[in-house]
């Protein structure tokens, strides 16, 4: 994924919500550097944004059941990096399954903006 810096991007991560299954923690991290951290996690308790510099910039749906989308707002240059999506259900009989998928963000500064808004208009469709 390429997002525009100051500018805001979202990392997909959805799923099929089936009979039987319950979400028990959704959680993203971040990888930079040969390090992972993790940036926000939901579960029982709650949202929590782990690392204070994306709090007030990152957000992830809440009433969309299968949606579990990372949105970053205000991109900053250090947020390139590899993104990982984490989600734990618990089934009926107790097991966990867990799922991950990981997005590559990149962060770049607009070098040339559309010329015109239509033409990006016309490229998104």
């Amino acid at each position: 994924v390429e997002g525009t810096w100051m500018g805001s991007t979202t990392l997909p991560c959805t799923y099929v919500p089936s009979e039987g299954f319950t979400e028990q923690t959704l959680s993203w991290s971040m990888e930079r550097d040969s390090s992972t951290s993790t940036i926000f996690r939901r579960d029982d308790s709650g949202d929590h944004i782990l690392l204070s510099k994306f709090r007030d910039r990152v957000s992830v749906p809440k009433h969309t059941p299968g949606n579990a989308s990372l949105l970053i707002e205000t991109l900053e240059m250090p947020d390139s990096g590899h993104y990982t999506c984490q989600v734990i259900w618990r089934s009926e009989n107790n097991s966990l399954i867990t799922r991950e998928v990981t997005t590559t963000v990149k962060v770049v500064k607009e070098v040339n903006p559309p010329s015109s808004s239509w033409e990006l208009l016309s490229s998104l469709h």
